[in-house]
This record gives C-alpha cells, sequence and structure tokens, in this order.
C-alpha cells in the first residue's frame, strides 16, 4: 500500500496512491516505456470507484494511477484550512505528480464530478503536464442554485447528526447518505460494485469526517460540489491538448445544456473538445455503465496517444 508525502500551500499531506502496469497490479512505479492515465475520484467517495477501470483489460495494457485525494480514503496529513478550493486541490495534485519517486511524464488526466474542476485547474495552472483530459460529468461552471441547495441540506443532515462527540443520530447519516447517493447514481437500488464501493465509502465518512471534525466534512466533501466556477478565456487558451466531456441522460443534478454551455467556453477559447452522451448513466457512471465509459474513454485515449 504505497504513500507518498507532499507540502504544498496548505500543509503536508501523504497520498496513498495505487499505480497498475500491464505486468503488475499494484506496482511501485510506471513502465516509463507506457503512456499513463491518471484518476481523480468525486468528493466524498475515494479511489475505489475505478476498480472496474483498473480490472479492465483494455486499459491494463497502460499504466494506470489513482490516489486518494486530501481528507478522503486512506490518505492523511494536515486538516484542509478552510479557503482549500479547487485551486488548492490542483496544487496538491501537482506536487505529488511532480514527484521523483513516482516519475510521471506528462499524463492522460480523468475527472469525475467535483473532480473535473480540479483537474481543469491542474490544465491552466501547469498545462505542460497533460496530454488530454476525459472529464466525466464536469463541474466547470457555477453550480445551479437548486443543485446548491441540495448539497446544502446534504450537509446539514451531515453535521446534524454529530452534535457531540458522544452522540451520533444515526437517522439523519442515512437521510444525508441517500441524498449523496441519489446524486452520484440516481438509482435508489444500487449495483452490487456499487454497493460495496458506497459501504466503504459511508464507514470512512463516518470515521473521518465526525465530531469534532465536521469543519473538514464542509471542506472537502461539501465545499468541493457547491464551489465550482468557471475559467475565463485568456485560462481557458492555455489548453492546448484535446478534452472529452460525457454526459449522463440519468444524471439528475446536471442537465446535458449546463455540460453544452461549458462546451461552448472551450470552443469559444480555441480548445479542441467534444461532448459525448452516455445513456441512462447517472453523474457518477464510472462504476455502474463502466462498459460504456471505458469504451468512450479507450476511443478517446487511441486517438490522443
Amino acid at each position: 500500500m504505497p504513500f507518498a508525502e507532499v507540502t504544498s500551500s496548505t500543509g503536508k499531506t501523504r497520498f496513498k496512491y495505487t499505480i497498475s502496469t500491464p505486468n503488475f497490479e499494484e506496482a511501485e512505479q510506471i513502465d516509463a516505456s507506457l503512456p499513463t492515465i491518471v484518476f481523480f475520484h468525486p468528493a466524498f467517495l475515494a479511489e475505489h470507484i475505478f476498480q472496474a477501470q483498473f480490472s479492465d483489460q483494455r486499459l491494463r495494457q497502460y499504466n494506470l494511477l489513482s490516489f486518494d485525494c486530501r481528507g478522503h480514503g486512506k490518505t492523511t496529513g494536515d486538516p484542509a484550512p478552510n479557503w482549500y478550493g479547487h485551486v488548492e486541490a490542483a496544487e496538491d495534485a501537482i506536487q505529488l505528480m511532480a514527484l521523483n519517486s513516482l516519475d510521471l511524464p506528462p499524463c492522460h488526466l480523468v475527472g469525475v464530478s467535483s473532480a473535473t474542476n480540479t483537474v481543469l485547474e491542474i490544465a491552466v495552472m501547469e498545462p505542460d503536464r497533460v496530454l488530454s483530459m476525459f472529464l466525466v460529468s464536469p463541474l466547470c461552471l457555477e453550480v445551479p442554485t437548486e443543485v446548491a441547495e441540495g448539497h446544502h441540506e446534504i450537509e446539514n443532515l451531515w453535521t446534524s447528526a454529530f452534535p457531540n462527540n458522544k452522540t451520533i443520530l444515526k437517522e439523519l447519516i442515512y437521510d444525508a447518505e441517500f441524498g449523496e447517493k441519489q446524486f452520484l447514481f440516481s438509482e435508489p437500488q444500487l449495483s452490487s460494485l456499487c454497493n460495496a464501493i458506497w459501504s466503504i465509502s459511508s464507514k470512512t465518512a463516518e470515521r473521518r469526517w465526525c465530531y469534532p471534525f465536521l469543519d473538514q466534512y464542509r471542506i472537502l466533501a461539501h465545499g468541493l460540489k457547491v464551489h465550482c466556477s468557471s475559467q475565463d478565456e485568456k485560462s481557458l487558451a492555455r489548453i492546448t491538448f484535446p478534452i472529452k466531456l460525457i454526459h449522463g441522460t440519468k444524471d439528475v443534478a446536471f442537465s446535458k445544456r449546463y455540460h453544452e454551455i461549458f462546451l461552448l467556453q472551450l470552443l469559444d477559447a480555441g480548445v479542441d473538445a467534444s461532448l459525448a452522451i452516455i445513456d441512462d448513466a447517472p453523474h457518477c457512471m464510472v462504476a455502474s455503465h463502466s462498459k460504456e465509459y471505458v469504451l468512450l474513454l479507450i476511443t478517446n485515449f487511441y486517438s490522443n496517444i
């Protein structure tokens, strides 16, 4: 179980990460002769959301790297400050990617949901580190008011479930998690894989974001979902590599129009961008619709190596 320590402007973090190569499910280093795909998970979940991708033989022909973001999964370190957002998350990720021990070349980046805003920040901050981007259910514009209100309701339920260090109100946790699952997966009945992923995430969340650590929940699990904004045209124009956007028709929070507006912003800035639609896919489709999602990822990847 490899870890890597980095220091950024917001403190020290010990990132849990996974490298997979054609010869090793868990490798110590990438195969320098092969392209590398780096996966960024959504807020609340962790790197295990990409289990289906790391088991897919079409993707296992290349280097695959995923990691638990700040405050998630098995990653540990200094608490995130109140101002921690996508710029700071991008700085953390850049510091991780720059480590000599990982020896990463320019990579293909895959972001899902809230992580897409972080990936976009990496692209405009250090475009030379990126070869292409694959953004699933991107949150790269201001979040619609009604969606933000739903997230605020979930936040209120979660934080109210831990009134002190001796009390846990399980019914409020259940209600908060029901809302989170509906946002991510749409369907109340999850597949066995999604159930397993959720079970791990839920147990970790209750342990990491209980009283007195509710500020970290507000910053990392809630804030990164609602504090999203668009880049100006000058910043987007720094992107010289292709971007593929993915929208699922069963996304209960974000409409196709929302993603089309972002696409138009990219095109207006001269970015080589396109939008693909996956029928019946929820917001976080990487587990439930892995077959369709991986096919698009592979097609996009082949065209950019």
